[in-house]
């Protein structure tokens, strides 16, 4: 893979309408306003003589640190850091501290770069290929999703500006990984690396600004200004970026309405509003929501150990109405993992909306009365309101939903490691099937596979694609997916949109299927 190739509202209910309905207005209201603090400035309409971007998200960053970023707030480390590699609005893989790169030989294990050797961080050190493989070492250690580079076996700086990386298993997908949408190719300085603990509360990237911690505010607002050290200056846009956290929904969309903010980072539910309001709307499908049938092996819920049960449950949960309920022409309905258009994803739907179906099955496997299904869910992006919604449709089945909502999400993750549900609800971001196979599906996915199940045919379609070339691993991976949705491990419903509303005055917002995620160093004023 060469440097310049490619890469790879909710209605309101009416009254009278199931609980799971009436949820979901009520969590259209939010829970708290967030006040919107006068010391970050205004927008860039204000009258300001400088230029300023301010920007609605809707989480705070768990650190500054780019390693310990989780990837739905990894905004805050691209104004600061550039990756490697650049992943563009059109999904191109571009250029960046990296010049190019490539797998050397066949079979992805021998992966290497070439660096940029212009290139300064914004506390004035230069740009290394030590440096580059220190910073590698450091995600391994520190990050959440450090499982995605399990393979790395060793790194070498063979001269300053080469790094080689040597893998003990194939992963094909080491280019995207080095992007900034996983954060694993944004690359600190080596000073600040020498002391890691400082990167929490401040930035030493070689990216187009530089977080000012004199002007920050710890979940409330970060700002950044321009890194005078950057290689690439035309490319920075504006004098100063505030970022303000706006948790609320109904407060953010106010907070735009109004110019307190110019690009939101979006909640579906105001999408009317925005529409109505006359905002610029960028909208792709990004996570998956529904669920995850852990107890594959009958363990716990005998029936979840018959293929035909699981494939009932799929025929049985409809699908298109529930996403019209539930996000109106912002959701996509899906009955796979992977989104369409992307490698891995099956044209032909396998299952549909097909009660006399499922029936048919759950009488095969002998459950004609359905049976109790114990299913752990958390709040996130409404993720309880699908699993309530499937609920309903599942009841008319027999099939008893004793539902445990856990809003806090560490603890959720420790209820669902702790194999005692035998499904859970699942929200997952769309990702190359390689990487979904580590943190889904395979034994290892420690996380989400609790109970460690295994299929064969499955595991052999897998290690096939990881160390195929691209053209062969699209057609691999489509198979990895088909046999997901034959084995019935997933009941998916939904993909949910991933949204921005951005004020007439800023342009270059784009969320597209190739990457959903809108990036704020390619945002710039309108004259």
């Amino acid at each position: 893979m060469k440097g310049n190739g490619a890469s790879l509202v909710r209605r309101r209910p009416h009254p009278g309408k199931p609980r799971w309905r009436k949820a979901a207005a009520a969590f259209a209201v939010g829970l708290a306003v967030v006040s919107l603090t006068a010391a970050c400035g205004g927008g860039t309409g204000s009258g300001s003589a400088d230029r300023v971007l301010n920007i609605g998200f809707p989480v705070p960053p768990e650190s500054m640190d780019p390693a310990k970023l989780s990837t739905d707030a990894s905004l805050y480390a691209n104004l600061a850091y550039d990756p490697l590699i650049y992943r563009a609005p059109d999904g191109s893989l571009q250029p960046r501290l990296a010049t190019s790169w490539n797998y050397v030989g066949t079979g992805n294990k021998l992966f290497e770069l070439k660096l940029r050797s212009d290139v300064r961080f914004s506390d004035g050190s230069p740009l290394t290929a030590d440096v580059v493989k220190t910073n590698i070492e450091h995600f391994k250690k520190t990050s959440s999703s450090a499982s995605l580079l399990a393979a790395v076996a060793s790194i070498e700086a063979p001269d300053p500006l080469t790094v080689r990386v040597s893998l003990s298993q194939p992963n094909p997908i080491l280019p995207v990984l080095f992007t900034q949408d996983f954060l694993a190719g944004n690359v600190a300085s080596g000073p600040a690396l020498a002391q890691p603990d400082t990167l929490a509360t401040q930035s030493a990237g070689a990216g187009p600004y530089v977080l000012d911690p004199a002007t920050t505010v710890s979940k409330d607002h970060y700002t950044y200004v321009p890194n005078p050290q950057y290689w690439n200056k035309n490319a920075v846009h504006y004098d100063r970026v505030v970022v303000k956290v706006l948790t609320n929904a109904n407060t953010a969309l106010a907070a735009i309405k109004t110019g307190q903010v110019d690009v939101l980072r979006a909640d579906y539910t105001t999408a009317d509003a925005a529409k109505s309001a006359g905002l610029q709307i960028a909208q792709t499908p990004l996570s998956f929501i529904g669920l995850n049938l852990t107890d594959r092996a009958g363990q716990l819920v005998p029936a979840l150990g018959d293929v035909r049960v699981r494939q009932a449950l799929n025929y049985a949960v409809d699908r298109q109405k529930i996403t019209k309920a539930l996000f109106g022409e912002y959701g996509t309905p899906t009955e796979q993992i992977q989104l369409p258009g992307e490698d891995g994803y099956n044209p032909q739907d396998f299952y549909g909306h097909d009660p006399a179906k499922a029936r048919q099955l759950l009488a095969e496997a002998g459950y004609p009365n359905g049976f109790t299904l114990p299913v752990l869910t958390r709040t996130t992006r409404g993720t309880d309101l699908i699993i309530q919604a499937m609920a309903d449709d599942l009841k008319q089945f027999g099939v008893q939903v004793q539902l445990t909502t856990q809003p806090d999400f560490q603890k959720y993750t420790q209820d669902l490691t702790s194999g005692k549900y035998p499904a859970y609800g699942v929200l997952a971001g769309a990702l190359p099937i390689y990487a979904m196979g580590q943190l889904l599906f395979l034994p290892n996915a420690s996380v989400y596979n609790p109970q460690k199940s295994s299929d064969d045919q499955l595991q052999s379609l897998y290690e096939q694609a990881s160390v195929a070339d691209d053209a062969n691993r699209a057609r691999l991976d489509q198979q990895v997916v088909r046999r997901l949705v034959e084995l019935a491990w997933l009941v998916p419903v939904v993909f949910t949109p991933n949204l921005y509303y951005s004020r007439p005055m800023v342009g270059g917002v784009e969320a597209t299927a190739k990457e959903p995620k809108a990036n704020p160093v390619e945002w710039f004023p309108k004259s």
